[in-house]
């Protein structure tokens, strides 16, 4: 008799259990608004960046925070000083994202993955979307650095705004 009733018990608590569980709150689109798109000020180039001591992967990462943008699909790496002038700046501009910094040059871009090169003209970079670099930026184990031939280095850590900016842009 305990037997029939365990079986009843557990008969009628998994198919109530497998219910709830699906269950979900499906989100609906609201009405979307028209949006006026807002003009982006261009962003002027931070101060020539120091030269780096040690290994990309033993440097400490630079002070700051990414800081995502929704509306003009802009993420930027701020740092904790009152000029608030970004040391990088990934922006979704058509079917490329460009990379702003003080870079004036071609810049090794150093990842967990291995090692690219970035050809910088005038303080920006383009890079097509489905671009591999972009993903290794992306997917890199904690931090990416940033290396001009002359010595100025950039190491960042990797956080979701950098994905976002690459998701929403493709």
């Amino acid at each position: 008799m305990k037997r029939r009733r365990m079986w009843t018990q557990f008969g009628l608590a998994a198919p109530l259990m497998l219910a709830v569980a699906g269950c979900a709150a499906v989100p609906r689109p609201d009405v979307p608004t028209p949006s006026v798109p807002k003009a982006v000020a261009p962003m002027l180039p931070p101060a020539p960046l120091p030269a780096p001591g040690k290994s990309w992967e033993e440097r400490t990462v630079d002070a700051g925070a990414w800081r995502y943008d929704a509306a003009s699909r802009t993420a930027a790496f701020i740092p904790p000083t009152s000029s608030g002038k970004p040391l990088l700046t990934m922006a979704c501009s058509g079917n490329a994202i460009r990379m702003t910094s003080a870079f004036l040059s071609d810049v090794s871009l150093r990842t967990s993955a291995g090692t690219d090169q970035i050809r910088f003209d005038g303080g920006s970079a383009s890079l097509p979307v489905r671009d591999p670099r972009l993903d290794r930026i992306a997917f890199s184990r904690g931090r990416f650095a940033l290396e001009t031939p002359g010595g100025g280095a950039l190491t960042l850590p990797v956080q979701s705004e950098i994905g976002r900016v690459i998701e929403d842009c493709r």
